[in-house]
């Protein structure tokens, strides 16, 4: 994708057609406010940006539609905008026309057909950005960014405080969420996202979503699975009373299920004993508050457990304190043992004064001493951490297998005293039909949670584990990284190569992108330093429009989904800040070089990479050399500016 034109229809229905050649290096030169920086935010309303931000003044009052004739591969594509209305400075109506042949159409065939979305997935669509909605794999669904044109776009442009900023390399990238959405869509750009992430993405997501379901869903048949523990106690003590099995369940469950399947199956009859169920049911009751007072001791043990681990704590935090203050006493050089030889000094008077002291200050060696035996103390305490939570540990593990036994135990009692009452009107017969029947559909229950539904999930759950593990290893994030800085390194070595064609500072030192920062890193004697510490708006500039040469170069070799167009705005800004004709001459040498070496690049990176890269530039410069003059398509000095003159006579003449 490459501009043909920009087309300016006035209100009156004249129009304004700047021509541009494809493939090549275009200047637009000229004096100071003719409307030259204009033609970039003309450039990005025309490929769907809905705010226009061009000068108030003679651009607003004359221009009625915006409109711009696009190359693409094979086709082209026309786009007009209509200005915003009065007082505004948005606008979402567009115009767009495909067509082999296409030119500029007279005002009255401009019509508008579309919006600014649709028109940016269209041209989007035709430069090869397919689906791509960009989501870390750590990130949120609603964090997900989706590169369109106007990504692309600000790879393209290169405005006025753009090409001189040390602290920003890509266009409006200190606005809000630009900087975002550039570290977001830079990777796409770049060939990192592989083309079919989106989908896989959206894979995650689901496969995620179905693992939860089936965590969730076997968590719950695991504690019904547990849960039917104490169920299948109680089926055994009620199974007991009515003479069907022996006193002792047997440890294995299947074991205790094919028991109860067989008693429940045998012709035999039972017979209850009202003397038997009473005493059954007392015995369950004398277990119930044996188990209840076994849980309350545990509790109590819990809490002394705990109370000591608060007051262990808050000991080792106060005891650190002096101890801390007292480790200064290492530094010092330790007490001799023999000090029979030292003089004696009274340890109760001052030493500076004389004067008897009413409390002594403590010897040296009693302030080691207080350090041993804290230090000591606060070791006996982190030695006896472990033991302490293993402790507590313990504690929960027996808690919780007293209340399973609790649970069960309760079950029991409340099944027989169901049982009791509801077999109360019944004869022999019908209590051990009833009994036999209920315990029969327990079982049915238990067995196929037991054996079929818990492993079934099971199964599920494994199988969704290892689709999202299988997914998370092709979306690794370290792998996405490690791509991004391997397709980085051409784009380097170019801006290192170049820094020494144009003589930068620090051009001896290796370059590279830093999409995390934004920014430009360059090697010096200090190490890699951030283009907003590199000195002088010289070195600004040219490593500002390296950088963008070098990614266009990598966009072109790679057939990246970017606009093959390239614009800067006053690039020579660092080395005249007023008019530059072909006859000015500058302060110093060194500043027209510098520009001509400057041109003089751009122009064979451009002829190396034809046609597949166009690179607009407008600037004051206009160099006398015939390969610059030829690179020249528009020349705004002597009365000629972006608006005619006449249309801006024709916007005043109304108010005179």
């Amino acid at each position: 994708m490459q501009l043909l034109a920009i087309a300016l229809y006035s209100t009156d229905g004249r129009r304004r057609v700047l021509d541009f050649k494809p493939g090549a290096l275009n200047v637009i030169t000229g004096e100071s406010e003719t409307g030259k920086s204009a033609l970039l935010e003309i450039f990005e309303y025309c490929t769907g940006r809905n705010t226009l931000q061009v000068p108030v003044g003679p651009i607003i009052d004359s221009v009625s539609w915006y409109a711009a004739l696009f190359q693409l591969d094979g086709t082209r594509a026309f786009v007009a905008r209509p200005a915003p209305e009065s007082s505004k400075t948005t606008s979402t109506r567009a115009m767009l026309i495909f067509g082999t042949h296409l030119s500029l159409p007279d005002v009255d065939q401009l019509a508008v057909n579309t919006d600014s979305a649709t028109l940016r997935r269209q041209l989007g669509q035709h430069i090869g950005i397919t689906e791509n909605r960009y989501q870390s794999s750590t990130d949120r669904a609603d964090r997900a960014i989706e590169a369109h044109l106007g990504h692309a776009t600000l790879l393209c442009l290169q405005g006025q405080s753009d090409i001189a900023s040390k602290d920003r390399l890509f266009h409006r990238q200190g606005e809000p969420y630009v900087a975002e959405a550039l570290k977001a869509t830079l990777p796409y750009f770049l060939g990192v996202v592989t083309y079919d992430q989106a989908r896989k993405l959206a894979q995650l997501a689901a496969a995620r979503d179905q693992l939860a379901e089936a965590e969730s869903n076997y968590a719950q048949a695991r504690r019904a699975n547990d849960a039917a523990g104490a169920t299948l106690s109680a089926l055994w003590h009620e199974a007991h009373v009515l003479g069907m099995v022996p006193p002792q369940a047997p440890l294995d469950r299947t074991a205790v299920l094919e028991t109860l399947a067989t008693a429940v199956a045998s012709a035999s009859e039972p017979e209850p004993d009202d003397i038997q169920h009473e005493q059954r049911a007392a015995e369950l009751q004398q277990e119930c508050n044996r188990l209840r007072d076994r849980l309350r001791a545990l509790a109590a043990d819990r809490q002394t457990l705990l109370s000591e681990n608060v007051a262990a704590s808050e000991f080792t935090v106060s005891a650190h304190i002096p101890r801390d203050r007292l480790a200064s006493l290492t530094l010092l050089a330790p007490l001799e043992d023999n000090t029979t030889d030292r003089p004696h000094s009274d340890e109760s008077a001052c030493p500076l004064c004389g004067s008897v002291l009413p409390a002594p200050d403590p010897t040296v060696a009693a302030l080691r001493h207080s350090l041993h035996r804290l230090s000591e103390q606060l070791d006996g305490m982190e030695a006896t951490r472990p033991a302490r939570h293993a402790a507590l540990e313990a504690v929960g593990r027996r808690v919780a297998q007293l209340r399973h036994q609790l649970l069960a135990t309760e079950k029991a009692l409340q099944a027989l005293t169901a049982g009791q009452e509801a077999s109360a009107s019944l004869s022999q017969q019908a209590q051990a039909d009833f009994a036999r029947g209920r315990i029969h559909g327990v079982l049915s229950t238990l067995h196929h949670t037991a054996e079929t539904e818990l492993a079934r999930l099971r199964r599920l759950q494994e199988t969704a584990a290892s689709r999202v593990r299988a997914l998370e290893g092709e979306l690794d994030p370290s792998r996405e990284w490690e791509r991004l800085k391997a397709r980085l390194v051409p784009v380097g070595q170019d801006i290192s190569l170049w820094a020494h064609q144009l003589r930068l500072e620090h051009w001896g030192g290796s370059a590279r992108l830093d999409l995390d920062e934004l920014t430009l890193f360059v090697g010096t004697s200090a190490g890699p330093t951030p283009l907003s510490r590199i000195g002088s708006g010289a070195n600004w500039v040219g490593y500002h429009v390296l950088a963008h040469l070098a990614l266009h170069r990598y966009f072109v070799r790679h057939n990246r989904p970017v606009p093959r167009i390239l614009i800067l705005d006053q690039p020579t800004q660092a080395w005249y800040q007023s008019d530059a004709t072909s006859d000015t001459t500058p302060s110093e040498n060194t500043d027209r070089a510098a520009t001509e070496r400057l041109f003089h690049l751009i122009n064979e990176i451009v002829c190396d990479m034809a046609p597949d890269l166009q690179v607009i530039v407008c600037d004051h410069i206009n160099l006398p050399d015939p390969w610059f003059q030829q690179a020249v398509v528009q020349n705004w000095r002597a009365g000629d500016k972006l608006i005619p003159q006449d249309w801006v006579d024709t916007i005043d003449r109304p108010r005179m």
